[in-house]
């Protein structure tokens, strides 16, 4: 196998790519078991399920998520993936929902999958139903929707009438679209469309109403993955406890069964956790919800799981690991002797007394994908090429801090 889109992610310090992520995971057995085990979970019950992940920067919360979705999209998930930078009025019903649909992927679909998800749905419907929607115009087919189905109401039969009415009528429904990813779209415009209700009065319903719809095509559910939940600290305070608020009703109405079929995975640090000032601590609510749910003893069933630093065996192997790939993707020499000697310098220099690696895996796994860098270009003297790099790793370098 050829990992070079892998290695150049690591390299320029971007994020790697999710079919990549799983050959990262070293030392998660535990973690990766909780993960599939959710997936099946809320496929095989059509449940929600809410797991918090919390570890320091680069210990492999993404690398974790990038599992997830490889995992979850190979039994048929969709998913989407927020980070910070949807964060901003995701206390909102409507902004929520549409962080979701904005970044709203299937594994191997390259088009619009929220078109193709309502075309789809358009195309089914309009089979079943034919000559009873042709002639109808678009309040009649809202009536219609409404009074066929109970998955319509609201908003969402609003949006699917209006939908429908275009498909078949062959006309554009890219306003349409694009209100619900969040562009902004007048709602004089909406109006036109016949569009009465709105989605920031709505949005639990629609998400709820959008996810059955997504089941009756056979689509299993939804991985919704939040990314750099640290990062909400940054906001100012009533913004923060509105967000705050926000998650506790998530924590409410998935794992309540009020919304069906989405794993939910809320990835930050334990200092976010524990901040009394900015962190989830500082709002009661939500602090006290979730430690309703943590024990002492950290089990495949915690609702928290805290990840742990590598130990020097989990280090040996992400050694092997490694070089493994990178010789295989650039066909270079290199002996287990070799090899053997990059996990003597890696134990010396990574791990402490306790047998801890000291310093993130990520940055690990650039050092040592540098150091095969300057191997392969170099005369091919590994204990060179470890004296070159050794010194990378001692200054903190945070352009590295997303890949993992």
């Amino acid at each position: 196998m050829d990992y070079r889109p892998m290695f150049e992610a690591i390299r320029t310090g971007v994020s790697v790519p999710e079919e990549y992520a799983a050959h990262l995971i070293i030392g998660r057995t535990f973690e990766k078991e909780i993960i599939e085990n959710d997936i099946d979970y809320v496929i095989s019950y059509q449940a929600s399920k809410i797991r918090i992940f919390l570890g320091d920067y680069g210990f492999g919360k993404t690398t974790l998520a990038k599992y997830a979705i490889t995992r979850a999209s190979e039994k048929g998930m969709v998913y989407s993936m927020l980070t910070e930078k949807d964060y901003k009025s995701i206390y909102r019903q409507d902004e929520f929902f549409r962080s979701i649909m904005k970044n709203l992927r299937m594994v191997g679909f390259q088009g619009d999958l929220l078109r193709f998800i309502l075309n789809n749905w358009a195309e089914q419907f309009l089979k079943e139903n034919k000559d009873s929607l042709e002639t109808l115009e678009r309040d009649q087919i809202v009536a219609y929707l409404k009074s066929s189905n109970q998955l319509f109401d609201g908003f969402f039969a609003d949006v699917c009438g209006a939908y429908l009415y275009n498909y078949i009528n062959e006309k554009s429904n890219n306003e349409l679209l694009a209100f619900i990813r969040g562009d902004k779209v007048p709602k004089r415009t909406l109006r036109d469309y016949g569009i009465t209700h709105f989605l920031e009065d709505d949005g639990w319903n629609f998400l709820d109403a959008f996810m059955k719809l997504l089941l009756t095509f056979g689509i299993k559910g939804l991985l919704l993955v939040m990314d750099e939940l640290e990062n909400l600290r940054q906001n100012r305070k009533d913004i923060r406890d509105k967000i705050y608020n926000h998650l506790r009703e998530l924590l409410d109405k998935l794992p309540g069964g009020e919304i069906k079929a989405i794993n939910c995975i809320w990835l930050g640090t334990r200092e976010w956790f524990d901040d009394q000032e900015r962190g989830i601590k500082s709002y009661t609510a939500l602090y006290d919800r979730i430690q309703k749910e943590v024990s002492g003893v950290q089990t495949k069933e915690s609702t928290l799981v805290e990840l742990k630093p590598m130990n020097t065996d989990d280090l040996n192997k992400l050694v092997e690991k490694v070089s493994g790939m990178y010789k295989e993707t650039y066909n270079i020499t290199l002996s287990q002797k070799q090899i053997n000697t990059i996990k003597s310098t890696a134990t010396q220099q990574f791990t402490n007394i306790n047998g801890e690696v000291s310093v993130a895996p990520r940055r690990v796994i650039k050092w040592l994908t540098e150091l095969l860098d300057v191997f392969k270009e170099g005369n091919k003297d590994i204990i060179n090429a470890i004296n070159s790099v050794s010194k990378s790793v001692e200054v903190d370098d945070d352009r590295y801090s997303s890949i993992f």
